[in-house]
């Protein structure tokens, strides 16, 4: 599956690093904007082998720049080894606390006071204190930060004010009560820069500032080639990373990425193609995790695009035309045909969804019938070069009830970011991982899939009370959310797939996913026992 390739707005790639934000709209539709990378590289270490990391990802780890927050939660495998976040997601998907040592709520859930942790230096030599964590938050009317996307104005997560009594605390008033802020709050919309770039956030185009273990050597980095980074022994959390030295190098192409992490190029490699999955696992190991659900999120519920989309029974009878089972037995052994957003190891999980949705494309004819479409009607998708296998799978279904799918090729990088704005649905693989309430406050409802800004009550009273509860009643409050969105048709699901990483066993023990999402946690990569 190589849709949504991309974290950011040039290499297009994969889920597990996708952003948040609008350019990652242009994911949606793209298999083949980024020009393939190969298993060498312009980065070099002056360490031995035994105390360098070499790390094949399939995405341009620092595309646009050293700024974390231009990117979304999978790029945090790349940026914790610079940055610290104020919590961090563990191998075991618990959030952890990191430049926060802990936090309190107050009884309504609408306060959270953090508490900082003690000798944390940036790179500029500013410390960590309480005005440093205000004036990072304080960027969350930027508009192109899709880490604090869903911290901006009328979101979910909305944060109203942040004060800083002392030097060692920080108040959060959030708009809507959030009964678990750690989370809102860990890996990259966590992430604390240093003084110099809160006031010129320019610099980080080309320079790091962070308190994160490791420094950028560039002298030895190429960018869209190879990131070398320099462990820093003083930094706080040293002891927690293993390696001297860490080396990401961006390949593109899924072939050449097998082929470092067979050739002993690279140690780690992520994410392997589902065409180098057999020909890795023959030569060195592989680790695997689910969590990522391909489909459509529809981007336009109000038919500004395409005044069918208005219609809930459009939306649902797109749903009753895909024959997933098909799909996933011809092209996609091993994934999980579904109906529905939320994984099935994640709270929320509704196994009814699946029975209800279930392909029956006469019931999606007369659906489209009671809508006003008895005889059908199009749809326009962009995409990069070439649709993908399950795009013309699925375009053959949706003919079977009239609907024509029409692929139209993206002539410009802009004209794919263009796509959310101008196009009712895109597609490709989403990392919905251990938060699903948290994907859908930050991109379902408050980010780049709901641009046209619709809304629904009973989704936005679910996503409350799941924000806002613990226990039980956030329990009862995830099955009614993943309910409402699929019941609504705000997302038409395919399948879960699985993100597959490849090591090399001599070298590294075997690396851990943050839970069931889809990037690994680097300070959990150690030597080979």
């Amino acid at each position: 599956m190589k849709l949504f390739r991309t974290p950011e707005v040039q290499t297009l790639r994969r889920h597990s690093l996708m952003r948040t934000g609008v350019a990652v709209l242009a994911a949606g539709a793209l298999t083949s904007l980024a020009a393939c990378g190969g298993g060498s590289g312009g980065g070099g270490s002056s360490s031995s082998a035994s105390d360098t990391l070499t790390i094949a990802v399939d995405s341009d780890s620092a595309a646009t720049g050293y700024d974390p927050l231009l990117y979304g939660q999978g790029q945090i495998q790349f940026f914790s080894a610079l940055y610290d976040p104020l919590f961090l997601t563990g191998a075991d998907g618990t959030v952890t606390p990191r430049l926060a040592t802990g936090f309190t709520n107050s009884p309504d859930n609408l306060q959270t006071t953090l508490t900082l942790a003690d000798g944390v230096t940036f790179t500029d030599g500013s410390t960590l204190d309480s005005t440093l964590v205000k004036g990072n938050l304080d960027r969350r009317s930027d508009p192109d930060l899709a880490g604090y996307q869903s911290f901006s104005a009328g979101s979910s997560t909305e944060i109203s004010d942040v004060a800083a009594p002392d030097p060692k605390t920080v108040v959060i008033t959030w708009a809507a009560p959030q009964a678990s802020p750690d989370k809102n709050l860990a890996d990259e919309p966590g992430v604390i820069v240093g003084k110099d770039a809160v006031a010129d956030p320019d610099s980080l185009a080309t320079t790091p500032d962070g308190s994160g273990p490791y420094t950028l050597d560039e002298g030895k980095t190429t960018r869209g080639s190879s990131y070398t980074l320099t462990k820093k022994d003083d930094a706080w959390n040293a002891d927690d990373f293993a390696f001297d030295t860490v080396v990401y190098k961006p390949i593109i192409e899924d072939q050449a990425l097998a082929n470092a992490v067979v050739s002993g190029q690279a140690d780690v490699a992520l994410q392997l193609g589902s065409s180098t999955i057999d020909l890795v696992s023959s030569k060195r190991d592989i680790v695997k995790v689910g969590g990522t659900i391909v489909g459509f999120p529809v981007a336009d519920k109000t038919g500004v695009t395409n005044p069918a989309f208005a219609k809930v029974e459009v939306r649902q009878a797109l749903s009753y035309a895909i024959d997933r089972e098909s799909l996933v037995k011809d092209l996609h052994p091993g994934a999980r045909a579904t109906a529905q957003l939320f994984p099935e190891s994640a709270t929320g999980f509704d196994p009814a969804l699946d029975e209800q949705y279930a392909y029956d494309p006469a019931k999606a004819k007369q659906l489209l019938a009671d809508a006003g479409y008895p005889d059908g009607f199009e749809i326009n998708q962009t995409v990069g070069g070439q649709p993908s296998d399950d795009q013309i799978a699925i375009q053959k279904q949706w003919a079977a009830i009239g609907v024509t799918l029409n692929f139209v090729t993206a002539t410009s990088t802009d004209a794919i970011f263009a796509a959310a704005a101008t196009e009712p649905m895109l597609f490709g693989p989403f990392a919905v991982g251990d938060n699903p309430a948290g994907f859908v406050a930050g991109v379902v409802v408050g980010g780049f899939v709901n641009l046209q800004k619709a809304s629904d009550p009973q989704i936005e009273q679910a996503l409350g009370a799941a924000l806002g509860a613990t226990g039980d009643a956030q329990t009862g409050a995830l099955k009614d959310l993943n309910d409402a969105i699929t019941n609504q048709g705000w997302y038409i699901p395919v399948y879960e797939d699985f993100t597959y990483m490849g090591y090399n066993g001599d070298k590294v023990s075997k690396p851990s996913f943050a839970g069931t999402n889809g990037w690994f946690v680097l300070s959990e990569i150690k030597p080979s026992a």
